[in-house]
């Protein structure tokens, strides 16, 4: 076979770095790296060089059998020389440190590389990959390298017998596995695991007789590495209930990790396995890829938090569910609970009014802010009232979940309507009550000062108001989408509060805390602590949004950036006192100017939680990113169209009894 025509340099170097292998004695390890160096595409060559290039060095190998002795001769030294357990055992897999630990490390090593010991074949290796070779290495077929691997006769490297490359990296992985299966966060979960006899010791005694040649066969290290896999898969369900944390979901992906490969690497050490050559290949490009992300900050985070992710958005959904109205009924108990939240913010946006005309220094004016926000929205929680505009946090995730488990775009398109339909319907009536019962109540609020000879707010502060809401000649909109980020914010932080709270067992553990119970009685406080059981989440995301508007204003301040919140509850409030200001003769034009920015500043709220909210629900249930996108702009338009669909026909028949 003819090598193909192509870039006649690189071929001429290919071919003398082949034979300067044969002629070097003994081995010398910079001759691979160079002809590495030579299949890399230069930078001013398109990535389909590099495939080029390896059907060069195959057509070669073919065509001269002393090159194939040679380059066979120098990768034997280079498993030999370098030691390669750690690159077979860690390479793409999660780490053993700590979450927190670990980040810490991939940090300081951004700013300051770590230094390499070449001994290692995996750090030896990190030294000759660059960013380049991951990108060309994706566009090369897995069957040149499959081809490499058959003219080379590898698989005779790594077959069962004396310790070797893949029999201590099989051994060593048979122990990590069984000391990670009796971790005691596993347990805890699902004790049947210390119960019972379990698969991941029998594991490590089945994969150690196999070395050992006490077994002819794999098939029951294949049947226990299936019970460790359904082991997780238990414990994973039971996390649902119980919670999880980022710890927890680094070991459980681990075990995962470390069995898949540990499959890999026992069929290419089975004498039984047919083709050794595709595993070898894909398993090659696996530990190729990984040195390019060994220190990845961001890949660490996406493996490690996709679980707790769920975790969180599947409890922010289950709160979601209360914030979807199904009937008529249903709509009239959002709206009234709505009105009662919007009664509330009028009072807080008063409150804020008094403590900034106090003049304070900035941190003490910012923390009576956040505490004013902070009570207030806790407040309204726990009287079982309404912020309309935490509801898209909400329902895009409950939203989410339930689109994750429909295939088709039919069914899909189906289900984002219908579902599109309710959330518009519960939102209305939700921002109709916040809004309209703010105005209300703050016109009521400034009229009564009125009477009674007290001033709401000055004719200057009410100028100042109606220019903050003014969505043309200010910010107005912008802020509002700062506002709709802290709403998102707030629906993970009761999400991940929720999820704390079951994991960590808070209610449990604070029933046992002695002085509570001795100042209040043991009955008292455990009474206290099941009614805030449901509730933690809850409130550590209302204290979070709390804080989050007070302070944001306060740190645009200090920082000199425009930073803002405009939210549409405490908008219409502050038209209402702006309103009374004036003695309740503002022009038409001003008075049409105000609303409308009150609306649009809760479009903007609104479509902006809800838009995070529900990507971040998405991809949380493993869907692509472009998947998600496309969802994502497929529910807003469902939203969107829902009020032209919409004729109330729909609304008598589900209120109609069956």
């Amino acid at each position: 076979m003819a090598a193909p025509s192509g870039d006649d340099h690189t071929a001429s170097f290919i071919e003398r770095t082949l034979v300067r292998m044969m002629e070097t004695q003994p081995p010398d390890l910079r001759l691979v790296a160079r002809l590495w160096f030579h299949l890399r595409p230069h930078a001013n060559q398109p990535l389909g060089t590099a495939s080029d290039n390896i059907h060069l060095l195959t057509a070669l190998l073919e065509q001269r059998p002393d090159f194939v002795a040679a380059l066979r001769i120098h990768l034997g030294a280079l498993f030999t020389d370098k030691k390669a357990t750690r690159l077979l055992t860690e390479a793409g897999l999660l780490p053993y440190r700590a979450f927190g630990a670990e980040i810490r490390q991939r940090i300081a090593y951004k700013l300051l590389p770590p230094e390499r010991d070449l001994s290692q074949l995996r750090d030896w290796l990190d030294d000759l990959i660059t960013l380049r070779d991951h990108d060309w290495l994706r566009e090369a077929e897995l069957s040149d390298w499959v081809r490499i691997g058959q003219l080379l006769q590898l698989q005779h490297w790594f077959r069962r017998g004396v310790p070797g490359v893949l029999t201590n990296a099989i051994n060593s992985l048979s122990h990590r596995i069984a000391v990670g299966g009796l971790d005691p966060e596993l347990l805890r979960i699902d004790p049947a695991l210390e119960d019972y006899d379990s698969p991941f010791l029998a594991l490590q005694y089945e994969v150690d007789a196999w070395l050992r040649g006490q077994a002819e066969d794999t098939r029951q290290i294949d049947v226990i590495l299936e019970q460790c896999s359904e082991a997780l898969d238990r414990v994973g369900r039971k996390s649902q209930e119980l919670g999880t944390s980022i710890e927890f979901t680094l070991q459980t992906t681990r075990l995962t990790q470390q069995m898949a490969r540990m499959r890999a690497l026992i069929a290419l050490a089975d004498p039984a396995t047919d083709a050794p050559h595709g595993l070898l290949g894909r398993l090659f490009v696996e530990l190729v890829e990984s040195s390019n992300e060994r220190y990845s900050v961001a890949k660490l985070v996406r493996d490690t938090t996709g679980r707790l992710a769920r975790q969180i958005t599947q409890f922010a959904s289950q709160t979601g569910e209360h914030y979807v109205a199904e009937n008529r009924a249903g709509l009239k108990k959002l709206f009234w609970s709505a009105a009662g939240g919007g009664a509330i913010i009028a009072g807080m946006a008063l409150l804020k009014t008094r403590i900034v005309s106090l003049h304070l220094a900035a941190l003490p004016d910012a923390l009576l802010v956040s505490l004013n926000y902070a009570l207030g929205f806790v407040l309204i929680y726990v009287l079982h009232l309404t912020v309309a505009t935490k509801q898209p946090a909400m329902t895009a995730s409950l939203f989410a979940r339930t689109l994750a488990d429909v295939r088709g775009q039919t069914a899909q398109q189906k289900l984002l309507d219908e579902f599109a339909g309710k959330v518009w319907r519960s939102q209305l009536s939700a921002l109709l009550g916040n809004m309209l019962f703010a105005l209300a109540t703050a016109s009521l609020i400034a009229w009564a000062l009125d009477a009674t000879g007290h001033i709401g707010v000055s004719a200057d502060k009410a100028a100042r108001l109606l220019a903050e809401i003014d969505p043309f000649r200010s910010a107005a909109l912008f802020y509002a989408a700062i506002a709709g980020i802290g709403l998102f914010l707030a629906g993970i932080v009761s999400g991940y509060y929720d999820n704390q709270s079951v994991y960590r067992r808070i209610p449990e553990r604070l029933q046992r805390l002695g002085l509570p119970q001795r100042l209040l009685g043991a009955g008292r406080w455990n009474t206290i602590v099941e009614a805030l059981r449901p509730r933690w989440g809850g409130i550590a995301g209302n204290l979070f949004f709390g804080f989050y508007l007070g302070l944001m204003s306060a740190f645009g301040y200090l920082a000199g950036l425009p930073l803002d919140i405009r939210h549409i509850a405490f908008s219409a409030a502050n038209l209402g006192y702006a309103w009374q200001a004036f003695d309740w003769q503002l022009p038409l034009p001003v008075a049409l100017t105000a609303i409308t920015g009150v609306v649009l500043i809760g479009l903007v709220n609104l479509t902006v939680s809800f838009s995070l909210a529900f990507y971040l629900a998405l991809r949380a249930t493993r869907t692509s990113r472009r998947e998600s996108g496309h969802l994502l702009l497929r529910g807003l338009a469902a939203i969107l169209k829902a009020p032209f669909r919409w004729n109330g026909r729909s609304q008598r028949e589900e209120s109609r009894p069956d």
